[in-house]
């Protein structure tokens, strides 16, 4: 193929650091073999912060390069000419009003553009507000939309009247792990790895293990995670508050080989986020085997199918939680059994190979290539 007959296309993304499930996926788009060697890209990175802290945090300094960024994305646009400018376009609050003005300028230039979803809250935000409606309807208006699952596309139905593309997430492909032979430890391990935030759900999760210990479970619980709105110390006194020292440990971040051993030791893997649109360490646990037990959130549901691969529960519902977590604790064979179906599913849907596929395919289908 030519060089001048290959489509150009432009990422505005946000590249870690900091990692969050976003991040790491512009990340594996803009990196991905297949697609560099089917588009010529360029990358226009809006990093705003370099921590978890202060991703929300307004700053004048975050308004002085938001207004850097619109000169280098109307430089970019009118040098580079893309055929196609891939947007991750925040869902709600000021990041939105933020990138709504970016899209102004995109549209202002005749840009075509396609968002990638990977949040959510836009209905929710739109709900009862005329201007507020208004607004979304404009700005995804003669747009194309990647949406993460099917259930995640009802966030858009007030806004979006096309057909969304669904590109479900994927992580690179690791060795496979066969509980079946792994452990034999008479007490069972939970897991939790996520950022150390209420709306992940660690303080119902603290909450359900209480009422575990009191009914006279045992078990070894692992909070593993970066502080966000609760800190270490908070946790750990929280922890020592309820008599569960024995149980529960506060980790703190753990990367690379540390982490991997955390999901190979681990027996079940805990969730119970309430505001989540298509969680990445899901998978995680589903790539080590390990069954799941999280909430009927986002797009959680057409991730973990309930009973099968896993069990869901109500958000901040740590009796709900503490009963579902008892039944992986009595039955070792169904946990594993869960495992395998989880890791299966995995294999099946949800690797970095599946999605750079769907992702190339996708690029390839709004471009009008063959």
């Amino acid at each position: 193929m030519l060089k001048k007959q290959i489509k150009r296309i432009l990422f505005i993304v946000q590249l870690t650091p900091p990692i969050h499930g976003a991040s790491i996926m512009n990340s594996y788009v803009v990196n991905s073999e297949i697609i560099k060697r089917n588009f010529n890209i360029s990358i226009v990175n809006l990093q705003f912060a370099k921590s978890i802290k202060e991703l929300k945090k307004f700053s004048f300094f975050k308004i002085f390069k938001a207004l850097l960024y619109c000169f280098e994305i109307v430089k970019r646009v009118l040098s580079y000419k893309p055929n196609l400018v891939y947007y991750t376009l925040s869902p709600t609050g000021y990041a939105f009003y933020r990138d709504a003005c970016y899209v102004f300028l995109l549209k202002l230039l005749n840009q075509k553009i396609v968002f990638h979803l990977h949040g959510k809250g836009i209905n929710n935000n739109v709900k009862d507000n005329i201007l507020k409606k208004y607004l979304y309807r404009w700005v995804f208006k003669n747009t194309y939309v990647i949406c993460l699952s099917e259930s995640l596309t009802f966030d858009i139905q007030e806004v979006y009247f096309s057909i969304p593309i669904i590109v479900p997430n994927g992580i690179k492909l690791e060795q496979y792990l066969n509980r079946a032979n792994h452990k034999t430890d008479s007490i069972p391990q939970i897991l939790f790895l996520s950022n150390y935030k209420r709306d992940k759900g660690i303080l119902i999760l603290i909450e359900a293990l209480s009422i575990l210990k009191n009914k006279g479970f045992d078990y070894s619980a692992r909070l593993v995670g970066a502080p966000g709105d609760l800190s270490i110390e908070f946790l750990e006194n929280l922890i020592k508050g309820q008599h569960l020292t024995e149980y529960i440990q506060v980790l703190g971040p753990l990367y690379g080989n540390d982490k991997i051993n955390e999901f190979q030791n681990a027996d079940i893997f805990v969730f119970p986020t309430k505001n989540e649109a298509f969680p990445l360490v899901i998978l995680e646990a589903f790539q080590y085997a390990l069954p799941v037990i999280s909430t009927f959130e986002g797009g959680i549901p057409d991730i973990v199918s309930d009973n099968k691969t896993g069990l869901l529960v109500e958000t901040q519902n740590p009796e709900m939680l503490a009963d579902k977590i008892a039944i992986l604790l009595e039955n070792k064979n169904l946990r594993i059994e869960m495992g395998r179906k989880g890791h299966e599913k995995f294999i099946n849907n949800f690797t970095l190979a599946h999605f750079e596929k769907n992702m190339n395919k996708t690029f390839q289908s709004i471009l009008g290539i063959n």
